[in-house]
């Protein structure tokens, strides 16, 4: 399979599994879905240093402040979460939304 670049990944719809065959996320079922967040999550470092644009690599500190300002804004990520909202079962008690702005402020923000 040919290499790609992590702008290639993360801007298109579908994913491309490591046998270079497309899924489209209508046709995948939730698992598989949570499946590929999974790795995209764990494989943050690794979509990070991949960027074809280096100063996008050296603007963030780190594959985790990449992942939350980067991946989680990406087509491909806002495409596999969509797919998953349309899912009705969720929590039987009351929660809390959590802060992006906790996430963040765990970060140096004295980038660039």
């Amino acid at each position: 399979m040919k290499f790609r670049y992590t702008e290639e990944v993360l801007n298109s719809s579908n994913w491309i599994d490591g046998n270079g065959e497309v899924h489209c996320p209508e046709e995948m079922s939730n698992e598989y879905l949570h499946s590929v967040l999974r790795y995209i999550y764990r494989s943050r470092d690794r979509y990070w240093l991949n960027c074809r644009q280096i100063n996008v690599i050296e603007n963030f500190v780190n594959g985790d402040e990449f992942f939350h300002k980067v991946i989680r804004t990406s087509t491909l990520w806002k495409t596999i979460i969509n797919q998953l909202k349309t899912e009705k079962i969720g929590f039987n008690f009351d929660w809390e939304t959590g802060s992006q702005e906790t996430c963040e402020s765990s970060y140096d923000t004295r980038i660039g």
